[in-house]
């Protein structure tokens, strides 16, 4: 009897410090040289069309697709980077469905929150930017000026971004940090590749801030849908706030008016008071999933056991069935499956080159493409 071996890819179950590092310069450069590729298919459809260029940017059709362009590239590039290195998205991302209410308004709380009493410090730093000279707009990349409108902005800046963002940055970036960093450490890396990644001064602080919320929704939900829930919330009431402002007909670059103390010190104290509500819910958060873990621990399901060996990171551990026997010769072939499995040490946080050279490596090119946006946004380049 003859064995034929027939190798078998079995599919990964968590992401590493590689994923995170391919994938971060990944949104760096793809987003890049696709939105010059989309530059020269809108040339051509609009030479196509008989338009001017100039002209034709300017249309709706145009801004909406420079709206959904972006989030589409990270879905991509998230949904081919899993499935060209055989990852099992729902497990590795913790895709899961199965949601806490007290968990949804916990992330809701912290995203309005975040958004109402926040946002007067951030208005604080941005006007001490500007008497620097660093003063660039604020209002969004499209206008919302009736209900048709409004609901495209939801969906473009509201829930697309927050689907496709989330999926890149806590499914697989923040995920793949958590192989060799202490979760919270690979919460602030995370949030910090996240404000990089806007790549403008301006947005910094928030966005940092937001980044954590973020990794701290993910880390204690369990799921990748609580900080989507807070990311779409944080970025709705930016668009009603801007609708709102439009319908009214304000400026939302009007600078806010800073001449009495209280202009100074109410920020700090809306931030203080931010910072108390957002920790607390936080803390809420890690009870509730500090409870799920030890009800699951007491039903035998607990998924974080002291140490994983190399075959616990595959999802597919029973070998394929055996292939119906094949006469030749009369000699009977007998397939013999095996499993590639890829080598994953869990039981050391130690730091290899390599590893070092995706996490600061790619940390570093996000750093020099954001200190260079900010300088042509300061000189208004």
């Amino acid at each position: 009897m003859k064995k034929e071996k027939i190798e078998v890819m079995a599919k990964r179950t968590c992401f590493n410090i590689k994923d995170s590092g391919i994938n971060y310069v990944l949104s760096l450069i793809v987003p890049f040289v696709a939105s010059l590729a989309l530059i020269v298919v809108l040339m051509f459809l609009a030479m196509a069309s008989g338009n001017n260029f100039r002209e034709f940017v300017q249309t709706e059709f145009v801004e909406v697709v420079n709206l959904l362009f972006t989030p589409t590239v990270f879905f991509f590039i998230y949904f081919i980077y899993c499935k060209k290195t055989h990852v099992q998205v729902f497990k590795a991302s913790e895709i899961n469905f199965k949601l806490n209410w007290i968990k949804v308004l916990a992330v809701v709380l912290i995203g309005v929150t975040s958004v109402f009493l926040i946002s007067p410090m951030i208005s604080l730093i941005d006007y001490g930017f500007s008497c620097l000279g660093y003063n660039p707009a604020n209002d969004l990349p499209y206008v919302m000026d009736n209900a048709w409108r409004l609901i495209i902005g939801i969906v473009s800046m509201a829930i697309l971004p927050a689907i496709c963002e989330e999926l890149l940055f806590r499914g697989l970036i923040f995920k793949g940090l958590q192989e060799k960093f202490n979760p919270h450490v690979a919460i602030v890396l995370s949030a910090a590749m996240f404000t990089l990644l806007h790549g403008s001064l301006q947005q910094t602080v928030y966005q940092f801030i937001l980044g954590m919320l973020l990794g701290y929704a993910m880390h204690y939900g369990k799921s990748i849908v609580y900080p989507m829930l807070l990311h779409f919330v944080n970025n709705l009431v930016v668009v009603i706030n801007s609708f709102i402002y439009t319908i009214k007909g304000l400026d939302v670059n009007v600078d806010p008016v800073y001449t009495t103390a209280w202009d100074y010190i109410g920020p700090f104290v809306w931030f203080v008071l931010a910072a108390a509500i957002i920790v607390g819910t936080i803390f809420i958060l890690r009870y509730i999933d500090g409870k799920t873990k030890a009800a699951n621990t007491e039903q035998g399901l607990t998924s974080d056991s002291p140490s994983k060996t190399s075959a616990e990171v595959f999802e597919s551990e029973k070998p394929a069935k055996k292939g119906k026997k094949e006469v030749k010769n009369e000699e009977i072939i007998e397939p013999e499956v095996s499993i590639i499995e890829e080598e994953v040490n869990t039981e050391t946080k130690t730091l290899t080159h390599q590893d070092k050279m995706y996490v600061w490596g790619s940390m570093a090119l996000a750093a020099f493409l954001w200190l260079t946006n900010t300088i042509m946004q300061f000189f208004g380049i």
